[in-house]
């Protein structure tokens, strides 16, 4: 854990990271009931101070305390959590809507599934892998997707969209947004 808050500590005071919100969760948040949100590796809040505004009770971890210190303010909705998420416990059945932008844990996919309510919805949109194409930003396979793999975690979900495309930047990123079924 150490080793890795050491390493994004330096990337968030070293580099640039997005300050808008997400075009997926622009696009899908109101699919949610309002109410509780988790963001999960949250960076510097863009996506969750986002949530705040449109009336969510948001849970904000990141492993890296520069990221949370970036995070420009703290109204009294947003609950920021350092943690490492190799590690973190999601809560069973506790929120409406799960955020997982550009962050790849695959120990978390259950957990995910587990953590929303009966039909709570699922955003997710990170980094994949093609073949023949040299990733950019990431330096480790394990950290992308395989083609399909993010629709086959979540299949059992009700899928509200799904794709896998290249993204401006010259990379690939595959995007899901799900309903956990409200019958089971």
């Amino acid at each position: 854990m150490k080793a890795d808050r050491v390493r994004w500590n330096r990337k968030y005071r070293d580099q640039t990271h997005p300050t808008g919100t997400s075009a997926i969760v622009k696009r899908y948040f109101r699919r949610a009931r309002q109410g509780r949100a988790l963001d999960l590796a949250c960076g510097n809040g863009r996506n969750a101070l986002f949530l705040v505004d449109q009336g969510f009770q948001v849970d904000a971890v990141d492993i890296s305390d520069a990221g949370l210190s970036l995070v420009p303010r703290r109204p009294h909705r947003l609950h920021l959590v350092c943690a490492d998420l190799d590690t973190f416990s999601i809560p069973r059945k506790c929120f409406d809507l799960i955020l997982n932008i550009r962050y790849l844990n695959r120990r978390l996919f259950p957990y995910i599934l587990e953590g929303l309510k009966r039909g709570g919805l699922l955003i997710f949109e990170t980094y994949l892998e093609k073949k023949g194409a040299t990733p950019k930003k990431i330096s480790c396979r394990d950290h992308l997707l395989r083609p399909n793999e993010l629709l086959h975690a979540f299949i059992g979900m009700h899928i509200l969209y799904y794709e896998e495309k290249a993204d401006p930047d010259g990379g690939f990123t595959a995007s899901l947004v799900a309903v956990r079924e409200t019958t089971r």
